[in-house]
Protein backbone atom coordinates (compact mmCIF):
# COMPACT_ATOMS: atom_id res chain seq x y z
CA UNK A 1 0.00 0.00 0.00
CA UNK A 2 1.21 3.05 -1.10
CA UNK A 3 2.35 5.92 1.94
CA UNK A 4 0.69 8.92 1.86
CA UNK A 5 1.92 11.89 3.61
CA UNK A 6 2.04 16.02 3.81
CA UNK A 7 3.88 16.32 0.37
CA UNK A 8 2.25 13.86 -1.88
CA UNK A 9 0.47 15.46 -4.42
CA UNK A 10 -3.05 15.45 -5.67
CA UNK A 11 -4.44 14.43 -9.62
CA UNK A 12 -8.30 13.27 -10.09
CA UNK A 13 -10.83 12.91 -12.76
CA UNK A 14 -14.30 14.61 -12.48
CA UNK A 15 -17.22 12.81 -14.10
CA UNK A 16 -20.09 12.33 -13.69
CA UNK A 17 -20.62 8.79 -13.70
CA UNK A 18 -16.98 8.28 -12.82
CA UNK A 19 -17.18 5.14 -10.54
CA UNK A 20 -16.68 2.35 -13.52
CA UNK A 21 -13.52 4.62 -15.00
CA UNK A 22 -9.93 2.83 -14.98
CA UNK A 23 -7.80 5.83 -14.90
CA UNK A 24 -7.02 5.76 -11.03
CA UNK A 25 -5.70 2.52 -11.60
CA UNK A 26 -3.79 3.32 -14.72
CA UNK A 27 -2.73 6.76 -13.14
CA UNK A 28 -2.16 5.33 -9.77
CA UNK A 29 0.31 2.32 -11.11
CA UNK A 30 2.38 4.98 -13.33
CA UNK A 31 3.34 7.48 -10.26
CA UNK A 32 4.07 4.35 -7.74
CA UNK A 33 6.39 2.79 -11.27
CA UNK A 34 7.78 6.34 -12.09
CA UNK A 35 8.66 7.37 -7.79
CA UNK A 36 6.45 10.30 -7.98
CA UNK A 37 4.73 10.82 -4.77
CA UNK A 38 1.58 11.45 -5.78
CA UNK A 39 -2.24 10.28 -5.77
CA UNK A 40 -4.84 10.00 -8.54
CA UNK A 41 -8.70 9.85 -6.97
CA UNK A 42 -12.28 9.86 -9.13
CA UNK A 43 -14.85 12.62 -7.95
CA UNK A 44 -18.09 12.83 -9.23
CA UNK A 45 -18.65 16.83 -8.98
CA UNK A 46 -22.25 18.79 -9.54
CA UNK A 47 -20.92 21.52 -11.09
CA UNK A 48 -17.66 21.44 -12.85
CA UNK A 49 -17.13 25.56 -12.21
CA UNK A 50 -16.84 24.34 -8.63
CA UNK A 51 -14.89 21.67 -9.12
CA UNK A 52 -12.39 23.63 -10.58
CA UNK A 53 -12.39 26.22 -7.99
CA UNK A 54 -11.25 23.49 -6.06
CA UNK A 55 -8.89 22.06 -7.89
CA UNK A 56 -7.29 25.71 -7.55
CA UNK A 57 -7.74 26.27 -3.56
CA UNK A 58 -7.02 22.61 -3.14
CA UNK A 59 -4.27 22.51 -5.54
CA UNK A 60 -4.74 19.93 -7.53
CA UNK A 61 -2.11 19.68 -10.07
CA UNK A 62 -3.84 17.75 -12.99
CA UNK A 63 -7.33 16.12 -13.96
CA UNK A 64 -8.38 14.25 -16.10
CA UNK A 65 -12.24 15.26 -17.88
CA UNK A 66 -14.92 12.82 -19.02
CA UNK A 67 -18.35 13.16 -19.72
CA UNK A 68 -20.48 15.28 -19.06
CA UNK A 69 -18.07 17.85 -18.54
CA UNK A 70 -15.16 17.86 -21.89
CA UNK A 71 -17.08 21.10 -23.11
CA UNK A 72 -18.11 22.89 -20.38
CA UNK A 73 -15.05 22.99 -18.58
CA UNK A 74 -13.75 24.63 -21.38
CA UNK A 75 -15.38 28.40 -19.48
CA UNK A 76 -13.52 28.02 -16.57
CA UNK A 77 -10.47 27.71 -17.59
CA UNK A 78 -6.92 30.24 -17.58
CA UNK A 79 -5.80 28.80 -21.37
CA UNK A 80 -6.22 26.32 -23.85
CA UNK A 81 -4.43 24.52 -26.38
CA UNK A 82 -4.87 25.24 -29.88
CA UNK A 83 -5.77 21.41 -30.93
CA UNK A 84 -8.02 21.17 -28.27
CA UNK A 85 -9.67 24.51 -29.27
CA UNK A 86 -10.39 22.85 -32.72
CA UNK A 87 -11.73 19.78 -31.42
CA UNK A 88 -13.88 21.99 -28.89
CA UNK A 89 -13.31 19.35 -26.07
CA UNK A 90 -10.77 18.90 -23.39
CA UNK A 91 -9.56 15.65 -21.08
CA UNK A 92 -6.69 16.94 -19.67
CA UNK A 93 -5.97 20.02 -17.69
CA UNK A 94 -2.70 21.17 -16.12
CA UNK A 95 -2.88 23.31 -12.85
CA UNK A 96 0.85 25.09 -12.71
CA UNK A 97 1.23 27.71 -10.55
CA UNK A 98 -2.51 28.11 -10.24
CA UNK A 99 -3.05 28.84 -13.95
CA UNK A 100 -4.71 25.66 -15.69
CA UNK A 101 -4.40 25.09 -19.03
CA UNK A 102 -6.53 22.25 -20.65
CA UNK A 103 -5.81 19.64 -23.46
CA UNK A 104 -6.89 17.08 -25.01
CA UNK A 105 -5.08 13.88 -25.62
CA UNK A 106 -7.77 10.98 -26.90
CA UNK A 107 -7.14 11.73 -30.60
CA UNK A 108 -3.60 12.05 -29.54
CA UNK A 109 -3.74 8.78 -28.22
CA UNK A 110 -5.24 7.22 -31.37
CA UNK A 111 -2.81 8.62 -33.63
CA UNK A 112 -0.08 6.71 -31.55
CA UNK A 113 -2.08 3.75 -31.06
CA UNK A 114 -1.84 3.30 -34.86
CA UNK A 115 1.89 4.01 -35.46
CA UNK A 116 2.45 1.63 -32.76
CA UNK A 117 1.24 -1.12 -34.64
CA UNK A 118 2.52 -0.46 -37.85
CA UNK A 119 -0.38 1.91 -39.34
CA UNK A 120 1.63 5.24 -39.57
CA UNK A 121 -1.71 7.61 -40.39
CA UNK A 122 -0.03 10.07 -42.44
CA UNK A 123 -1.08 10.77 -46.11
CA UNK A 124 -3.60 7.51 -45.39
CA UNK A 125 -7.60 7.86 -46.28
CA UNK A 126 -9.41 7.14 -42.67
CA UNK A 127 -12.71 6.22 -42.58
CA UNK A 128 -14.17 7.11 -39.67
CA UNK A 129 -17.23 6.01 -37.93
CA UNK A 130 -19.36 7.71 -35.39
CA UNK A 131 -20.13 11.53 -34.76
CA UNK A 132 -19.17 11.80 -31.22
CA UNK A 133 -16.35 13.45 -29.05
CA UNK A 134 -14.50 10.91 -29.28
CA UNK A 135 -14.85 11.01 -33.00
CA UNK A 136 -14.40 14.56 -33.35
CA UNK A 137 -10.57 14.33 -31.19
CA UNK A 138 -9.31 11.56 -33.37
CA UNK A 139 -10.72 13.31 -36.76
CA UNK A 140 -9.05 16.49 -35.48
CA UNK A 141 -5.92 14.80 -34.71
CA UNK A 142 -5.87 12.25 -37.63
CA UNK A 143 -5.86 16.24 -39.65
CA UNK A 144 -3.38 17.66 -38.00
CA UNK A 145 -1.52 14.44 -39.43
CA UNK A 146 -2.31 14.99 -43.12
CA UNK A 147 -4.27 11.74 -43.40
CA UNK A 148 -7.74 12.32 -45.34
CA UNK A 149 -10.66 11.93 -43.33
CA UNK A 150 -14.28 10.51 -43.89
CA UNK A 151 -16.77 10.79 -41.11
CA UNK A 152 -19.71 7.83 -41.82
CA UNK A 153 -22.87 7.67 -39.78
CA UNK A 154 -26.34 7.21 -40.07
CA UNK A 155 -28.10 10.52 -39.60
CA UNK A 156 -26.66 13.29 -41.91
CA UNK A 157 -28.07 15.73 -39.52
CA UNK A 158 -25.91 14.73 -36.86
CA UNK A 159 -22.34 14.31 -38.55
CA UNK A 160 -22.29 16.70 -40.82
CA UNK A 161 -21.86 19.24 -38.28
CA UNK A 162 -18.53 18.08 -37.61
CA UNK A 163 -18.03 17.33 -41.07
CA UNK A 164 -18.45 21.46 -41.51
CA UNK A 165 -16.12 21.92 -38.62
CA UNK A 166 -13.22 19.38 -39.79
CA UNK A 167 -13.62 21.39 -43.43
CA UNK A 168 -12.61 24.46 -41.76
CA UNK A 169 -8.91 22.25 -41.38
CA UNK A 170 -8.99 20.00 -44.44
CA UNK A 171 -11.31 21.45 -47.14
CA UNK A 172 -11.44 17.48 -48.54
CA UNK A 173 -12.96 15.89 -45.53
CA UNK A 174 -15.39 13.66 -46.84
CA UNK A 175 -19.06 11.86 -45.79
CA UNK A 176 -21.21 8.53 -45.70
CA UNK A 177 -24.00 6.89 -45.05
CA UNK A 178 -23.34 3.99 -43.47
CA UNK A 179 -25.61 2.06 -44.92
CA UNK A 180 -24.65 3.18 -48.64
CA UNK A 181 -20.67 2.48 -48.06
CA UNK A 182 -20.20 -0.50 -50.96
CA UNK A 183 -16.91 -2.40 -52.11
CA UNK A 184 -15.45 0.24 -54.54
CA UNK A 185 -15.89 2.83 -51.68
CA UNK A 186 -13.96 0.47 -49.07
CA UNK A 187 -11.37 -0.24 -51.50
CA UNK A 188 -9.85 3.52 -51.15
CA UNK A 189 -10.38 3.33 -47.33
CA UNK A 190 -6.77 2.32 -45.63
CA UNK A 191 -7.74 2.73 -41.81
CA UNK A 192 -11.12 2.19 -40.60
CA UNK A 193 -11.95 3.55 -36.93
CA UNK A 194 -15.14 2.62 -34.97
CA UNK A 195 -16.14 5.49 -32.69
CA UNK A 196 -19.49 4.64 -31.81
CA UNK A 197 -20.33 2.15 -28.80
CA UNK A 198 -22.25 -0.58 -31.39
CA UNK A 199 -20.39 -3.73 -29.87
CA UNK A 200 -19.81 -2.69 -26.13
CA UNK A 201 -20.89 -4.88 -23.08
CA UNK A 202 -23.18 -6.32 -22.87
CA UNK A 203 -24.36 -5.96 -26.35
CA UNK A 204 -21.12 -8.01 -27.53
CA UNK A 205 -22.67 -9.39 -31.44
CA UNK A 206 -23.20 -6.14 -32.47
CA UNK A 207 -20.82 -4.67 -35.52
CA UNK A 208 -20.94 -1.06 -36.75
CA UNK A 209 -20.38 -2.54 -40.26
CA UNK A 210 -21.47 -4.65 -42.39
CA UNK A 211 -18.00 -7.67 -42.49
CA UNK A 212 -18.69 -7.96 -46.03
CA UNK A 213 -16.86 -3.95 -46.50
CA UNK A 214 -13.56 -4.84 -44.10
CA UNK A 215 -10.67 -5.95 -46.70
CA UNK A 216 -7.48 -7.40 -46.07
CA UNK A 217 -5.24 -4.37 -46.64
CA UNK A 218 -7.49 -2.35 -44.37
CA UNK A 219 -6.46 -1.62 -40.39
CA UNK A 220 -8.97 -2.17 -38.40
CA UNK A 221 -9.18 0.00 -35.24
CA UNK A 222 -11.99 -0.06 -32.52
CA UNK A 223 -12.24 1.88 -29.60
CA UNK A 224 -14.37 0.18 -27.38
CA UNK A 225 -12.29 -1.82 -24.65
CA UNK A 226 -14.77 -3.86 -23.38
CA UNK A 227 -14.67 -6.33 -24.51
CA UNK A 228 -11.31 -6.45 -25.77
CA UNK A 229 -11.83 -8.34 -29.03
CA UNK A 230 -15.30 -6.98 -30.07
CA UNK A 231 -17.18 -8.41 -33.30
CA UNK A 232 -15.62 -6.04 -35.34
CA UNK A 233 -12.14 -7.18 -34.86
CA UNK A 234 -13.26 -10.90 -34.99
CA UNK A 235 -13.99 -10.01 -38.30
CA UNK A 236 -11.32 -8.18 -39.27
CA UNK A 237 -8.94 -10.98 -38.12
CA UNK A 238 -10.97 -13.15 -40.07
CA UNK A 239 -10.60 -11.15 -43.15
CA UNK A 240 -6.28 -10.78 -42.77
CA UNK A 241 -6.47 -7.56 -41.43
CA UNK A 242 -4.37 -5.55 -38.87
CA UNK A 243 -5.96 -4.96 -35.42
CA UNK A 244 -5.52 -2.44 -33.41
CA UNK A 245 -7.63 -2.39 -29.79
CA UNK A 246 -9.32 0.55 -28.03
CA UNK A 247 -7.12 -0.23 -24.86
CA UNK A 248 -4.44 0.77 -27.02
CA UNK A 249 -5.92 4.25 -27.16
CA UNK A 250 -7.23 4.35 -23.32
CA UNK A 251 -3.32 3.54 -22.42
CA UNK A 252 -1.86 5.83 -24.59
CA UNK A 253 -4.45 8.83 -23.62
CA UNK A 254 -3.36 8.62 -20.42
CA UNK A 255 0.20 8.11 -20.91
CA UNK A 256 0.16 11.80 -22.85
CA UNK A 257 -1.69 13.21 -19.74
CA UNK A 258 0.97 11.67 -16.97
CA UNK A 259 3.57 13.01 -19.62
CA UNK A 260 1.81 16.65 -19.44
CA UNK A 261 1.63 16.22 -15.69
CA UNK A 262 4.79 15.68 -14.46
CA UNK A 263 6.97 16.66 -17.77
CA UNK A 264 8.81 12.61 -17.81
CA UNK A 265 8.13 9.88 -19.71
CA UNK A 266 5.21 7.85 -18.58
CA UNK A 267 6.08 4.11 -17.55
CA UNK A 268 3.99 2.91 -20.67
CA UNK A 269 4.65 -0.91 -19.38
CA UNK A 270 3.49 -0.18 -15.77
CA UNK A 271 0.16 1.68 -17.01
CA UNK A 272 -0.25 -1.46 -19.51
CA UNK A 273 0.12 -4.08 -17.28
CA UNK A 274 -2.66 -2.57 -14.59
CA UNK A 275 -4.98 -2.14 -16.86
CA UNK A 276 -4.89 -5.42 -18.25
CA UNK A 277 -5.04 -6.91 -15.22
CA UNK A 278 -8.60 -4.47 -14.87
CA UNK A 279 -9.98 -5.95 -17.32
CA UNK A 280 -9.39 -9.84 -16.75
CA UNK A 281 -11.60 -8.73 -13.54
Amino acid sequence: MKTIGARTQLYCIFGNPVEHSLSPIMQNAAFEAAGVDAVYLAFRPSSIGEAIDAMRALPILGASITIPYKTAVMDFLDAIDPLAADIGAVNTLHNGNNRIIGYNTDGLGAVEALVRAGAEPSGKRVLILGNGGSARAIAFALIERKSHVTIAGRNPEKFMPLVNDLRKKQPATGHAIISALDGAFMEKIDIVINTTSVGMEPDTASMPLDERLILPHHTVFDIVYRPHRTALLRAAERKGARLVYGIDMLLLQGARQFEIWTGTSAPFEAMKEALASALEK
